[in-house]
């Protein structure tokens, strides 16, 4: 039984609503779900690096960015503490824009709305713009026709240019020189294997945060795997486990090496839920309850496995 799953129905039996509650609740939980898989399916996967630059004392940009510049992930993160040159504390509270195959983008904050899962999407098309609410902070979200990204607030104005990668805050370029790394650098000597394990656990300790994008503001375990690929491989696998899930060749969990990724499905269910990365010696590594961790792979039982090279 998924953790949703079991959040449905431990609502149902504490407010003694009975069936009632746990049928509307299944139904908009299934719709929401829905809405994301399509997101997932028509997101833009071409990525090849991410990068999180400071924009103000208690703000950042995280982005990911194709080979030619082009962004395609874009969040605005707000902090409770005063921003140095290095990383110290987790952002509060975020929102995150993903760019659509069909020229749209689709927006959403850190609020979840069925315990600590699922979360409201916004589509936007060129000439739209949504306002949302991140902690405390009332952001205005407009997609230009010039292929603009604007995060207004009474305080700030955050302006992403998706095509040339430039960002700017209160009207002045914010440049790469000023790009912060999570916890030490991408590894880049020693085989394949080796720099994702070693990348992997560079993570350790972030926090679980659903549908988080990246390691400044709390990952999800997509999300988590996907940055380890992204920043060893260069390679934008998806944020979510219905995407990843078609990445190979189902086999089975005896057969995973270091580097392959480990799914959970519910009997009879089209899509996973829960994805980690094979490390060897019967380990794996996962975005899971509290923060990034690793297990023994015979206690988390995993259903099948895909190999990744």
């Amino acid at each position: 039984m998924s953790a949703l799953t079991k959040f449905l129905l431990s609502s149902a039996v504490a407010l003694s609503c009975g069936l009632s509650l746990a049928t509307t609740a299944h139904a908009s939980y299934n719709s929401l779900f829905a809405r994301e898989a399509y997101y997932a399916k028509h997101e833009k996967l071409d990525a090849t690096r991410s990068f999180e630059r400071p924009v103000g004392q208690h703000q950042s940009v995280y982005a990911t960015q194709t080979k030619k510049g082009t962004l395609r992930n874009v969040s605005l993160l707000f902090y409770s503490t005063k921003q140095t040159t290095h990383f110290t504390h987790y952002a509060k509270s975020w929102v995150n824009v993903r760019t659509m195959t069909n020229g749209h983008v689709y927006a959403y904050t850190q609020r979840t709305v069925y315990g600590n899962y699922l979360v409201h999407y916004h589509e936007l098309k060129p000439g739209q713009h949504v306002t949302l609410t991140a902690g405390k902070h009332r952001v205005t979200i407009s997609y230009a026709k010039t292929h603009q990204l604007n995060f207004k607030t009474p305080q700030l104005a955050v302006r992403a240019h998706l095509k040339t990668g430039q960002i700017t805050f209160n009207g002045h370029p914010i440049t790469s020189r000023v790009n912060r790394s999570f916890k030490g650098a991408v590894p880049t000597k020693g085989k394949r294997t080796t720099r994702l394990i070693k990348d992997a656990k560079r993570y350790r300790g972030v926090p679980y945060r659903y549908a988080g994008r990246d390691a400044f503001g709390g990952l999800d375990c997509a999300s988590f795997v996907n940055q380890v690929y992204l920043d060893v491989e260069h390679r934008d696998i998806g944020g979510m486990t219905g995407v990843q899930q078609k990445l190979g060749k189902h086999v089975a969990v005896s057969k995973a090496k270091p580097g392959d990724l480990l799914f959970w499905q519910i009997s009879g269910q089209k899509y996973t839920y829960h994805v980690a990365m094979a490390v060897g010696h019967g380990r794996l590594i996962e975005e899971a309850g509290q923060s990034v961790h690793t297990a023994k792979i015979a206690n988390r039982r995993p259903q099948f496995a895909i190999h990744m090279h």
